[in-house]
């Protein structure tokens, strides 16, 4: 390691799916400079992704004003965000990382402030490079690349040669051991193999394009259970309110689906804190639901996937579950909403089937 990066400040402060495809490279600077310190800069929104992650040294966190408690005032964010810069240029960092797939104009805003000597990031097509980036790259083809790989091009003014590993989060031990208690008190069945089989299956999603109706889903768990019978499944949502402006709920949608599928034995899995999202999903053996935070965290927890996406080639090339076992499952429309129970309940017996020994 150089004299010149010993301490390096991470930035992704944008949601919670792209601060999980950024934890590949995390880990190779770790591995690259074993004695650096690394922190992370992110908000209070997606920072749990990074709790106890062992490849940094510290994760700092500001909120967003759309994230601030509702009713409350804007100075309190305002005034911590002012504190937080004098403390992180006493930090002294050398080298700031704009860890973004295209150009991060906000966090460059932010890092300015720093007065950190170099800055890595992607830069516009055209016109001038922007004050304050040292090393800029190209914007990749991301229409080409997983955000991985896209993120992952930005270790190259560093000379870090290697291929990119798996997502990962690390939740709470004891928020785990609880999730596990709840899942085996449940009566989980289990296969001819003597193993449980616990389907994680998540319907909330903040985008309406993103979202199956309770409809659809009742018919899918129906046609799971029939199919399979060794099954259960784990429904996992957002609780509260669907009216809520700053997090809406899916309360009332999951009551809906709980009330259908009263004779399956589900499992309801509320969550109103990624930590426990994150805990509850280690302790399932697969993951059905839509793109999104949810479905990349799952994927950190090594859980085989079942995706849900628009019909957009894009998302499909750049968001599908990274370096784990999956199924896509793509709307013939721009609305996850038209897919069909069927073609889930096709995807998730051939994952599972997959999965199981011959």
């Amino acid at each position: 390691m150089t004299p010149a990066l010993r301490r390096i400040l991470v930035v992704r402060r944008d949601n919670i799916g792209d601060l999980v495809c950024t934890t590949p490279l995390i880990d190779a600077l770790r591995a690259a400079l074993p004695d650096a310190h690394i922190a992370a800069l992110v908000n209070s929104y997606n920072a749990e992704v990074l709790a106890r992650n062992p490849a940094l040294d510290a994760v700092h966190m500001y909120t967003k004003l759309k994230h601030r408690t509702p009713g409350s005032s804007a100075l309190a964010p305002l005034l911590a965000r002012v504190g937080l810069v004098r403390r992180l240029r006493r930090e002294r960092f050398d080298l700031a990382i704009l860890a973004r797939s295209g150009f991060d104009r906000h966090g460059l805003n932010f890092v300015r402030l720093l007065g950190i000597p170099r800055v890595i990031g992607f830069v516009p097509a055209a016109g001038a490079i922007p004050r304050g980036i040292t090393d800029p790259l190209p914007v990749p083809d991301n229409a080409r690349l997983h955000e991985v790989e896209a993120v992952w091009k930005l270790l190259d003014p560093l000379g870090i040669d290697a291929t990119p590993g798996p997502l990962r989060v690390f939740p709470e031990p004891s928020q785990v051991a609880a999730w596990r208690g709840k899942v085996m008190r449940s009566g989980s069945p289990r296969d001819g193999t003597g193993a449980t089989v616990v389907v994680a299956v998540h319907v909330s999603a903040r985008e309406a394009t993103r979202q199956l109706s309770a409809e659809k889903w009742i018919a899918f768990l129906h046609g799971l259970r029939a199919a399979l019978p060794a099954a259960t499944v784990a429904l996992f949502w957002s609780p509260g309110a669907e009216n809520d402006p700053r997090h809406p709920g899916d309360d009332a949608k999951a009551q809906r689906i709980l009330d259908a599928c009263g004779d399956l034995g589900v499992i309801p899995c509320p969550t109103k804190a990624l930590d426990d999202l994150m805990a509850g999903l280690a302790c399932c053996n697969t993951f059905v639901g839509a793109d999104g935070g949810a479905m990349h965290a799952a994927v950190a927890c090594r859980l085989p996937t079942v995706g849900l996406f628009e019909n957009s080639p894009f998302k499909l090339a750049h968001w599908y579950p990274w370096q784990v076992r999956h199924e896509l499952v793509a709307s013939p429309t721009f609305a996850i909403g038209d897919i069909e129970p069927q073609s889930l309940v096709a995807a998730t017996l051939r994952l599972l089937n997959g999965l199981r020994p011959s």
